[in-house]
């Protein structure tokens, strides 16, 4: 396996796993409901963390000459997404009963 293809599966796997972790303690560990949340955090915490994916796609091109770097920012972006996915497609719908999918 290359050192690219490598980089992205172990980075994929590890930062989704990380950012649902940190996703779900914000959420749930802090007894904080999400309505009350998001009246206090910051926009940036408040976002669905899919979008924080956008800009490191935007540079993975840009060092894609660089295998480790491009696929560890490509990991991450692809562990950004999976994580958002997941938390409203299998983490709310089971602890909720709701996708809790919302804008931001």
């Amino acid at each position: 396996m290359g050192t690219r293809r490598a980089n992205i599966i172990l980075w994929t796997v590890v930062s989704t796993v990380l950012i649902e972790a940190l996703t779900i303690y914000l959420r749930f560990g802090r007894g904080v409901s999400a309505i009350e949340f998001n009246k206090t955090a910051p926009l940036l915490l408040q976002i669905h963390h899919m979008f924080l994916s956008i800009p490191l796609l935007l540079v993975v091109p840009l060092v894609w000459r660089k295998p480790k770097l491009s696929g560890a920012l490509l990991g991450i972006a692809l562990g950004l997404i999976f994580s958002d996915l997941s938390h409203h497609f299998l983490v709310l719908p089971l602890t909720v009963g709701n996708t809790g999918w919302h804008w931001p």
